[in-house]
């Protein structure tokens, strides 16, 4: 039986991946040769938390000596400006309802992400979504290190757990666990292999848990 549900937050329960992107091209638009390099940067599947992607970029472009340019700067800059936007950005189609409900029936639920977790902290409870989760966990930790912890501090056997995803780090990341994946989009091609269990959104949610 499913005790806990751990969720992605970016594109699993708000549609916030193309904001973020487009953030990072925002806050670097007066740099020189920045998109060529943010482009690369890109096409590698698991390019980096936004401080790793900004140090790349200025590295790449010996921006070193520049004043007022550096990968601190820049991703201050880039969290402020996501903050605000995806806070109010759409959420997954039935994200809210499935979390009410799961919450309802007294299902523990935790957010996994990248994000660092202060940043992910102010932008659920800007949403408003704060009381319907157990905990928020971000970056520095990696969603493995996310999820031995909530097995281990609430003794939760594999099989209790499903983590839900949108992108083959979220699945490798339950795989590497051993706990149940359940993937969300209207295609797999942010995966290296498909899911065994692939949602186009969160509407059928509770009806493929089984609770």
């Amino acid at each position: 039986m499913i005790k806990c549900v751990v969720f992605d937050f970016d594109g699993t329960l708000v549609k916030s991946n193309e904001i973020k992107r487009r953030v990072f091209y925002e806050v670097t638009e007066d740099i020189v040769d920045a998109v060529p390099v943010l482009d690369e940067l890109f096409s590698v599947p698991d390019s980096g938390d936004r401080y790793n992607i900004f140090d790349l970029l200025i590295k790449n472009l010996k921006l070193v000596q520049e004043v007022g340019v550096t990968a601190s700067y820049l991703s201050s800059l880039y969290t402020k400006i996501c903050e605000h936007r995806i806070s109010e950005a759409p959420e997954v189609c039935g994200a809210f309802n499935a979390l009410t409900e799961l919450k309802k029936i007294k299902v523990k639920m935790f957010v996994s992400s990248a994000t660092p977790t202060n940043t992910l902290q102010r932008i659920i409870g800007m949403r408003g979504w704060s009381e319907l989760f157990d905990g928020i966990m971000g970056s520095p930790d990696s969603k493995e290190e996310h999820l031995k912890s909530i097995l281990i501090s609430n003794n939760y056997s594999l099989s209790e757990v499903v983590y839900i995803g949108d992108s083959e780090v979220d699945q490798k990341a339950a795989l590497l666990i051993g706990c149940k994946f359940i993937g969300i989009g209207k295609n797999w091609n942010r995966f290296d292999s498909r899911p065994l269990v692939l949602l186009d959104t969160l509407e059928k949610l509770i009806k493929e848990l089984k609770l």
